[in-house]
């Protein structure tokens, strides 16, 4: 295999923004607006940037700190051992192929403005098919090589901004100040207390419900640390992860809150998803609209692509580090690992297909991929905060300990707002993720796998998966 292509400033943010940039933000404003008024969007806005903030200077600095390494998964294995570091890039990896549905879903659902008979919840035979086709395309494209592929993600991510740029300008002129500012606390489609002022208890619970949706319009900010040891230098991979989040949140937000200045939460409730599209066609046209929704659809493409290419990383890593078995990370002659893309693959099918049968399909994905990620994030800041206390002499030490501290307390607080549910169903993928980490372990000629303190983590873990199984045969969750 020859010498692999070094990634630049330009590639490597462009990562970001492509994980950040998919379909989450053609829609935000319909998932905001179903829970939340502008005041309780806004609030939710302001907590989920100050988390990821926090998260992206503890990732930051590790990369200055310690630039040898993979950049992510490894400051898990310095906290927890071999374990912690697979189930830090065991969840990233699920989260980065269950959030291919989502991606599908809303691509689906855009490409039925031009196909009707695709239909309009993206999950119907005929869009899972074309769905199908798309993700073995993919398939296809990162098996000639990583590097290349990232290349294409570049000007796709050029593409998926022009969408945005447009929203911006054409409903700027629109935005009316007073209809922004009407119930700014109460304004969201199925409130019962329209009118109402400013209540703490409201708000608070309105921002809640908002943080799921928003925290899936951050992932993809860590796709520069992952991709650290194909960037030029970790200082690179480190200076376009905050550009990436500074850039990538200002144009999500913007997106996100000037439909509430335009018309009431439930007015653009009404007009249907993806809502940066149907608001368009509200305003210019459907012809003009359709155009957009096509750059819609490349961009979703783009974001499709990162997703695929970042989980595969994930189990490359693993397979070299001996964690999961090798044959995860045999690459072919472009570098890619075959296995691990094949098997990525394979999983998003099957679970593409069982969409068709599930009510709301592009919830359920993002949902689910939001809080398997949480897992990693919460790993990288609480590393943040253990290395500063081990080095005291370090400067920048208190620094480091409260943007560790805060990150993590925000991590903790979104999984416990992402829902018991979605949490209940990550349980299960991890316990059978142990079995091939235990597979690669043998392999590597470990005796003892697992520690006292592991082996009562697994039980506990194991514990909760059956109780899982069980609570979902049941219907009770």
């Amino acid at each position: 295999m020859g010498s692999e292509k070094k990634l630049g400033l330009l590639p490597m943010t462009a990562a970001i923004l492509a994980g950040m940039i998919g379909s989450g933000v053609y829609d935000i404003a319909f998932q905001l607006g179903t829970v939340a008024s502008p005041g309780g969007a806004i609030v939710a806005w302001v907590i989920c940037f100050i988390g990821m903030l926090l998260f992206v200077l503890s990732l930051q600095n590790l990369l200055e700190k310690e630039p040898e390494g993979d950049g992510m998964f490894g400051y898990a294995q310095k906290l927890f051992g071999p374990l912690g570091e697979f189930m830090s890039a065991w969840g990233y990896w699920l989260s980065g192929w269950v959030g291919n549905i989502a991606f599908a879903t809303m691509m689906m659902i855009a490409l039925g403005t031009f196909f009707p008979v695709l239909g309009d919840t993206g999950t119907s035979w005929g869009a899972i098919i074309i769905a199908s086709l798309f993700m073995w395309a993919i398939f296809l494209l990162i098996s000639k090589g990583v590097e290349n592929a990232m290349i294409v993600n570049t000007i796709v991510t050029v593409i998926k901004i022009i969408p945005l740029v447009v929203f911006i300008c054409v409903t700027v002129g629109f935005f009316n100040f007073g209809t922004f500012t009407t119930d700014f606390w109460s304004n969201f489609a199925g409130n019962m207390t329209l009118g109402e002022g400013f209540d703490f208890g409201s708000v608070f619970s309105q921002a809640t419900d908002s943080m799921l949706s928003i925290i899936w319009l951050f992932m993809g900010v860590e796709a520069a640390a992952l991709m650290s040891n194909r960037a030029k230098s970790k200082s690179i991979a480190s200076r376009a992860t905050i550009i990436g989040l500074v850039v990538g949140t200002l144009l999500l937000f913007v997106c996100s809150i000037i439909p509430y200045g335009l018309m009431s939460a439930e007015e653009f409730i009404a007009l249907g998803e993806p809502s940066i599209g149907k608001i368009l066609e509200f305003y210019i046209g459907p012809v003009a609209a359709q155009i957009i929704e096509a750059c819609i659809i490349i961009s979703i493409a783009g974001a499709w692509l990162s997703y695929t290419i970042m989980p595969t990383e994930s189990t490359q890593i693993l397979a070299d580090d001996h964690l999961l078995p090798s044959r995860w990370g045999k690459r072919n002659k472009n570098g890619t690992a075959m296995f691990s893309l094949f098997l990525t693959t394979l999983l998003a099918q099957l679970l593409l297909i069982s969409m068709h049968f599930t009510e709301d399909a592009y919830n359920f994905a993002f949902s689910l991929s939001s809080s398997a990620i949480l897992v990693t994030w919460v790993m990288i800041t609480i590393y943040n905060v253990v290395r500063a206390v081990k080095n005291p002499q370090e400067p920048g030490r208190v620094r480091n300990i409260v943007i560790g501290a805060l990150g993590s307390i925000y991590m903790l607080y979104a999984m416990f707002v992402s829902g018991i549910f979605y949490i209940m169903v990550l349980s299960v993928p991890f316990l059978i993720g142990v079995i091939f980490f235990y597979q690669a372990r043998k392999e590597a000629g470990v005796e003892k796998v697992f520690n006292t303190k592991e082996v009562i983590a697994l039980v506990a873990l194991a514990v909760f998966a059956v109780v899982s199984i069980v609570m979902l045969a049941m219907g009770l969750v």
